[in-house]
């Protein structure tokens, strides 16, 4: 017969427990990246809505790139005139948002700052797109994807498909 610590006991008895709470409560970075990595990969797509017309805006406005804060529903971008319907899909922007906080489990009140920004060249689809976010841990996670949602290489351009 094998007989173990008290300690050992009550530790097996209430890690679960403890450790079930926290996980619940827990902002988790891996969470985070998918959320801002699937904003991006919709900010850049057809299903977003942005596009052309936000890259119109931009060449109109004489900004290469604007900034949304998701947070506070926002555009930070100053320089930037925004029409309605701009407005209306970025308002859209954040619902989609908000839907994959809740989908990864994350709760608003942890995240502190968030923010998408799209990137113009010669096109009036973005050459790029950047999410970040910021949870109560104080990290800032960022992403950078290209026009077509691939990983954006900061070392050479992204080349269209042959």
């Amino acid at each position: 017969m094998v007989f173990a610590p008290a300690s050992l006991i009550l530790t097996n008895y209430f890690l679960p427990v403890n450790w079930a709470l926290a996980v619940l409560n827990m902002y988790r970075i891996k969470r985070a990246r998918s959320v801002i990595h699937s904003l991006a990969h919709h900010g850049v797509s057809a299903l977003s809505w942005l596009h052309p017309r936000l890259g119109e805006e931009c060449k109109k406005s004489e900004v290469p790139k604007v900034t949304f804060d998701l947070i506070l529903g926002v555009i930070t971008t100053s320089e930037f005139n925004a029409s309605k319907e701009t407005l209306s899909t970025y308002r859209a922007l954040k619902v989609n948002f908000d839907r994959i906080l809740n989908s990864e489990n994350i709760d608003l009140s942890s995240v502190q700052s968030a923010s998408i920004t799209f990137g113009f060249r010669s096109d009036s689809y973005p050459s790029f797109c950047i999410c970040k976010m910021v949870g109560i841990d104080e990290k800032e996670i960022d992403i950078k994807v290209d026009w077509c949602g691939n990983k954006y290489n900061l070392l050479s351009e992204c080349k269209p498909y042959s």
